[in-house]
């Protein structure tokens, strides 16, 4: 396991390790109790998009640290961005292209230019 802030799983009102299952905390009833929560420990919640899906890589949530660092629990994801759109998941784009840093959302499929995204922002 990585370090930094415990990984969790939010479930039925509750935050889980992400690693071991194990209970951290439970009885919070709102979303904003449990990102207080999470402000308030070394606790790193699962990055969900406008809509509030989850992110997933192979089938793992995926964190943000540090600002801008995404991670599932097994996997860097250094190339892994924000929509502009929906805020979901955007990875390089498979096909090849000129572009050489040309990103696909996972959610909405909207494709961008990663760096003139970042300049305009």
């Amino acid at each position: 396991m990585k370090g930094g802030p415990t990984k969790v799983i939010v479930k039925n009102n509750a935050l889980f390790d992400a690693a071991t299952g194990a209970l951290v905390k439970d009885g919070l009833a709102t979303r904003k109790e449990i990102e207080d929560y999470a402000a308030h420990h070394y606790i790193a919640l699962p990055v969900v998009d406008r809509a509030g899906r989850g992110w997933l890589f192979d089938g793992q949530p995926v964190y943000c640290l540090h600002g801008g660092k995404y991670e599932t629990l097994d996997h860097d994801l250094p190339h892994a961005r924000p929509c502009p759109d929906c805020g979901g998941m955007a990875l390089p784009s498979d096909e090849v292209t000129l572009e050489r840093d040309c990103v696909r959302c996972t959610q909405c499929g909207h494709e961008f230019e990663a760096r003139l995204e970042m300049m305009e922002s």
